[in-house]
């Protein structure tokens, strides 16, 4: 039985060989005593995976993590890491592992992230340790990191709460967490739309390539 998403992966999975075939480029890099193979390429972080998926999530750690989380991963973003690979090639510097935590984070998987698109969480004061302090401990809950841009800045995926399922823009540094809009539909992104929407902007030659999800927020 065909699985809901197995059509929008497949084709996910073409653009990215036909992106893998023009962009990724090897290079011999000598270090004097011996000689090693470098890596170019000009998408944006794809010389960090150089299109490489991981291994598929164990079934046996998944539902362990589900059970801790108290609900069900969303369906997308399940049958991608179970069928595709648990982080490797993607948007940014490529997908991170499932609940592979960054900046030291402790995420509480057990509550709900308590923003939504409506009600984002904008960046705290620049002079404020308190506020900053706060809401970090607010973005950290329900998510995990999805992403890394660079620069502290990375995309969540929301597990829990009013948001789950939609991808975040996440700056650690200021203490921010928007929601990733379409720019047509200006409607939250799923795992599955932003993968598609980095991949559509790399593959066109008329638009700038995806170097952060920023610019698809509301505020920043």
């Amino acid at each position: 039985m065909k699985h809901a998403y197995e059509d929008r992966i497949a084709g996910i999975l073409l653009g990215l060989d036909q992106l893998r075939a023009a962009d990724l480029r090897t290079t011999v890099v000598s270090l004097g005593d011996r000689e090693v193979i470098g890596y170019q390429c000009n998408i944006h972080g794809a010389a960090v995976h150089r299109y490489e998926h991981a291994s598929p999530a164990d079934s046996e750690m998944l539902a362990a993590f589900e059970s801790r989380l108290g609900v069900e991963l969303p369906a997308d973003y399940f049958q991608w890491i179970t069928r595709v690979g648990d982080g490797g090639a993607g948007p940014m510097l490529g997908l991170l592992p499932l609940a592979q935590e960054a900046e030291d984070a402790a995420i509480d998987y057990a509550a709900d992230f308590p923003f939504t698109a409506d009600r984002p969480c904008a960046p705290a004061a620049e002079d404020s340790e308190i506020q900053w302090s706060e809401n970090i401990g607010r973005i950290h809950r329900g998510a995990t990191f999805l992403a890394n841009e660079g620069c502290g800045m990375y995309n969540l995926l929301i597990l829990r709460g009013p948001a789950a399922g939609q991808v975040w823009w996440h700056s650690y540094e200021h203490a921010a967490a928007l929601p990733v809009l379409h720019p047509d539909t200006h409607k939250p992104l799923t795992f599955l739309d932003w993968y598609e929407l980095w991949l559509t902007r790399a593959l066109d030659p008329d638009h700038d390539q995806i170097g952060s999800f920023a610019k698809f927020t509301d505020q920043v």
